[in-house]
This record gives structure tokens, sequence and C-alpha cells, in this order.
């Protein structure tokens, strides 16, 4: 005979992500699913399983800690636990596991889950290394430069498992919440590399133009990037303009408010969606999670655009791009160089490499500011073709400041330069010479209105 599932009275919807344990016997105390010998059963473990936690805190030197981290150990136990009834297939499962297993036997299984999902969070946090776009905006770039590295290095699996230390200032499409710990880094890391990925599909000065459209001083906001592009992209679709260009003319916005005005905001949306299955096949998005992340933020939009129609605001929802010819400055930063000592280290294990592949690893892995790559460059010896394989590494924005650093200029004396700056900017003009037109523009563009700093 096949076991029969067990089922639950208990409402799914009712139960906290952040504080699951304990929503989960709270609800289950009040449908009658736990009695109070049970309940009481479960607390005391908890309680035996604190104290065990704070001898391990104080190395055996003391019993007692202050309220305060007494407490916060506690949240951490209870958060470690959580993580395994969550990962079981039901809320039935969950209590089961609860009225049956000792808590002790659910905390060692919720810290291999824990420890587990730290690797996840370190995965999506080298994506978003990896994809990220190059802008001036101040928010973005110290989140993901600065702000996310100290969960990696300071996250306390065994008192602290529910914090997530870190600075974050960089918003999403879709704020993060009713998550905490390890579980609120995956998530806002999954969701900023989608971002990174649909804002991929545009160059660095398009998505600067649309942002300056949208505001001039957009540098110095905390305002999501992706969420505008994708609304211009949205934009570009319904006017049936290229969506590469992510350009509105006030006659596209007539056109637009032409087209949805006086209906509901539901067929608002329904265009949307329609709107949006076009916009991913044109830019060739194949990835699901990325479609339904984007996806998500339509009745978001629909709304916008339903309130612009009425009061004659639909600028605001689709941007045009700013096209001034005195257009504000980047300020970009170079990023702290790395240890002396690493740098030895990183520079000989370079030079002593036969191969390029091998070189190549070596940059993708241990550089991780412009300055860094500025000095391997200069210092590195490398070969002309070498250094076009180092230059496909970098973005627009990145090869302009190199650009602008060390331009080639037969009317400045050689002997100003040393060896190794000399080869950097030939190896540089050589590179220029092989460049698509398109992108040659873009990055002389770019190097117009850069200040390094």
């Amino acid at each position: 005979m096949n076991p029969i599932d067990k089922h639950s009275k208990i409402d799914q919807k009712k139960l906290s992500n952040e504080f699951y344990l304990q929503s989960l016997l709270q609800e289950a105390y009040i449908q009658g699913e736990l009695n109070a010998t049970e309940s009481q059963r479960i607390q005391n473990e908890c309680i035996t399983l604190l104290t065990k936690s704070i001898d391990r805190y104080t190395k055996g030197q003391s019993s007692s800690v202050r309220i305060e981290i007494a407490q916060s150990i506690m949240a951490s136990n209870s958060y470690t636990i959580s993580l395994y009834l969550k990962s079981l297939p039901s809320v039935a499962t969950a209590l089961d596991q609860i009225i049956n297993e000792p808590i002790e036997k659910l905390y060692a299984y919720g810290y291999d889950v824990l420890k587990r999902k730290f690797k996840v969070a370190n995965y999506f946090f080298h994506l978003v290394g990896k994809t990220k776009i190059s802008t001036p905006n101040h928010a973005y770039n110290v989140t993901i430069d600065h702000g996310l590295s100290p969960f990696f290095t300071q996250y306390d699996f065994d008192f602290c498992a529910h914090e997530a230390p870190s600075s974050i200032d960089y918003q999403l499409i879709h704020p993060v919440t009713d998550l905490a710990g390890v579980e609120f880094m995956i998530r806002y890391l999954e969701n900023l590399y989608y971002e990174n990925l649909f804002c991929q599909k545009f160059t660095a000065t398009i998505i600067d133009e649309v942002m300056c459209g949208y505001s001039n001083g957009y540098q110095d906001l905390l305002d999501n990037l992706c969420e505008q592009v994708f609304q211009n992209a949205l934009g570009c679709t319904l006017s049936q303009q290229p969506v590469q260009s992510l350009d509105l003319t006030p006659s596209d916005l007539q056109k637009i408010g032409n087209d949805l005005n006086g209906i509901s905001r539901q067929l608002i949306f329904e265009r949307l969606q329609q709107a949006a299955g076009s916009t991913f096949s044109e830019l060739a998005i194949s990835n699901v999670a990325v479609r339904r992340y984007l996806q998500s933020s339509l009745p978001k939009i629909a709304t916008k655009i339903y309130a612009a129609l009425e009061t004659d605001t639909l600028s605001k929802v689709f941007v045009s791009r700013y096209h001034s010819d005195t257009k504000s400055p980047i300020r970009f930063d170079m990023g702290a160089r790395m240890d002396d000592n690493i740098y030895r280290k990183v520079f000989a294990e370079l030079i002593s490499c036969r191969y390029l592949e091998d070189k190549l690893q070596i940059i993708k892995d241990s550089i991780k500011t412009l300055a860094d790559m500025e000095d391997l460059l200069i210092a590195g010896e490398l070969k002309s073709d070498e250094s076009a394989q180092v230059f496909d590494l970098l973005d627009d924005i990145e090869l302009a400041v190199l650009l602008k650093r060390h331009s080639l200029d037969p009317e400045i004396d050689a002997v100003e330069f040393s060896e190794g700056e000399l080869r950097l900017q030939q190896h540089l003009d050589q590179y220029l010479a092989n460049l698509p037109k398109q992108r040659l523009d873009a990055v002389d563009e770019l190097m117009t209105r850069i200040e390094v700093v």
C-alpha cells in the first residue's frame, strides 16, 4: 500500500519567510496541530540549543552573555532551523519534523542547508561582477564594488546567520522583502544579475543618455537603472522603433498615447505583455528567468502609464535620450590598487606563463580594478596580439579611460614615457585601428566626457 500523504490546515501564505519557524509554530498551535505539551517540549529544546550555542560563543569561559547577544543567537538558531524546514516539500512535512525530531538535529540539518546556500550566494556574486555594466551611477558602482563583498568575509554562520553584513544602496526593480541572512543576499544578487543581463543588451553610452533623459543628476540618485531602460525598450516596441536605440521622440510618445488612451489598465497591461514578448525576441533574450523577472514588473508599469495618460505626463514614463552636445562629465574611479606583495605574486605568475590562455585566466581571476589592469599592461611585457585580447575584456568606458591616459601623441617627446608606457600606447593605437566604427565612435565620445578620479 502507498503511504497516505499528510495534509495541514495551515495556510502557507500566513507563514513568514523571514521568521518561518516562529510563524509555523504559532499557526500550528492556533490550528490545533500542535498541543501544549509538544509546544513546551520544543521551547525547552530551543533553550537547550541556545545554552550550547552560548557555550560555543564564549568558548566555555562563561555560561551567560548580554541579553542582546542571547537574543541574536536565538534568532540565528531559529533562522538556521527554518532553512531546513523551508527546504521540505510541504508545511505538513515541516511540522512533522518539528514534532518528531529533536530541535538540535533540525539545526544540524539547517546548518548543512546554510552552507550550500552560502555557495549559491557566492556564485551569483561572481556573476554580478562579471556582468556589471559601465555607468557613472554612484550607488550601483559602490554597491557592487564594495558594498556586497563584506557579506562573504564577515558572515557569521554560527551566531548571526539571520544577518547579512553588507552596505547596499542600489535599489532593484523588485525590492527584496521578507527574507534575511543568506536568503536575502541570494535573492538580491540573483535579481541584480538578471537586471545586468538585460542592460548588457545596450551600450553604456545609450544607457547613459536614457538615464540623463530621466534626470541629469542620475549619477547621484538611488533610482534603478534597469527599470527605465526596460520601460524605454517597451516604448520603442509600442511605437515600432528599433529597440536597440532606446530612443523615443515626441511623435513616438504621441503615437503611444493615441494607441493607449481611453483603454483600461488591464488592457494596457495586456498590450505591455505583447510588447515585452516582442522586445525579448528582438533582443534575443531567451533566458526564461530574466524574462519572468522583467515581466513581473509589467503591472507596475501599466499603472504608471494609466496615470500618465490621465495627467498628460507620458514623457515621465518613456523618456527621450539626452542628445546635447555638451553632456555632463562622467566621473570614473580607477579603483584601489592591490597590496604590493599580492601584486608581485600575480605579476610573477603572469610573466612565467607560456600560453596566452593562462595569462588571460590570471587577469580574469586576480585583477579587479582598472588601476591594477593598467599596471600589468605597462609592466607585463605583453605582445600586441596579447594586449588586444586583454583589451577585449574591457568595456567601452574602461577602454576610453586607458586611451585618455595613454594616447599615442607624436608631438610629445617619447623620453617622457617609460618603455612599458610606450608599448601600451602603441598597442592601444593598433587595437583602435581594428575596432568597428560604431564602437570606436562610442569610445571617442566617452573620452570627451571622462574625468578620472
